[in-house]
């Protein structure tokens, strides 16, 4: 990275671009940058270097990344995909007349979560959101990244959510975004700064608890999971009518069921009949 490409930084409005701010930041972007595999850089390693470092002066001079992940995740690997995230949405927003994002609510998210009955609404799922003024971007996982999603505000208040897909289950993915969401409904005026999902670790505090219950309420409100007869008798044809009957697909009920026993085994057909990367991205 070249001393000259500095020279046209864009001041973000949440942080300044003087000498001594941009010196910190690229002393920490040197840091993150040999952490990061040269092959990982793509076909254009100087832009790469340069989205990167954008990202670490962003995340520094809004005091950091909110991350909900294990101690031993690779941040380096981290900023570059949320780097990637965040090229793609400029682009849009700058290329593209957005309709303009008015907020959110709970119930609506309900609605949202029906979508799921349907694995073909996978396809739609950008455009049905791009309406809502909510940016969803597919950038496929970093080998060796441990991030599942990400969630953001630009410079103008757009929201922009970003999944890795590192799971290809379906359940997986639809509560990753169902996650998302509920961040923009209840915590939009934390989203200046990008909240990083890592859904392997245990919520750390109050913000990804929160989240956390929105997205499973909004997929099988409690009072329908506390009368559920799957629970108590875990059959194929129990969790067929159930699904049915609350309007989502299967393998989100074995999902829950999944995530609540012992046996990692359940309905294990169910799970991996849908397979997102697949799906979206055209290879396993």
């Amino acid at each position: 990275m070249t001393s000259d490409q500095f020279d046209d930084f864009p001041v973000s409005s949440i942080g300044s671009a003087d000498a001594k701010d941009l010196y910190q930041s690229f002393l920490e972007f040197e840091d993150l940058l040999a952490k990061v595999p040269k092959k990982l850089l793509g076909n254009n390693p100087s832009l790469a270097e340069y989205d990167l470092f954008r990202e670490v002066h962003t995340a520094r001079t809004a005091k950091g990344a909110l991350y909900r992940r294990k101690i031993d995740a690779n941040e380096a690997l981290g900023r570059l995909w949320l780097s990637r995230i965040r090229q793609q949405a400029q682009l849009l927003s700058a290329s593209t007349e957005l309709v303009q994002f008015d907020g959110l609510s709970a119930d609506e998210l309900t609605d949202f979560a029906r979508l799921s009955a349907e694995p073909e609404t996978l396809f739609s799922l950008q455009r049905l959101l791009l309406d809502r003024g909510i940016v969803l971007i597919y950038e496929p996982s970093i080998p060796g990244m441990k991030l599942d999603g990400a969630v953001f505000c630009l410079d103008d208040g757009r929201p922009v959510i970003g999944l890795s897909l590192r799971y290809p289950r379906y359940d997986i993915f639809w509560f990753t975004l169902m996650h998302e969401l509920a961040h923009i409904v209840i915590h939009r005026e934390l989203l200046t700064e990008p909240i990083l999902e890592d859904l392997d670790a245990e919520p750390d505090g109050l913000t990804e608890e929160q989240a956390d219950r929105l997205a499973c309420e909004s997929l099988i409100s409690r009072s329908d999971w506390r009368s559920a007869s799957v629970k108590y008798s875990p059959t194929e044809a129990n969790l067929f009518d159930f699904a049915r009957r609350v309007g989502i697909h299967p393998a989100i009920v074995a999902g829950r069921l999944q995530r609540e026993s012992a046996r990692k085994n359940m309905f294990a057909t169910i799970l991996n009949e849908v397979n997102v990367r697949r799906m979206l991205f055209g290879h396993e």
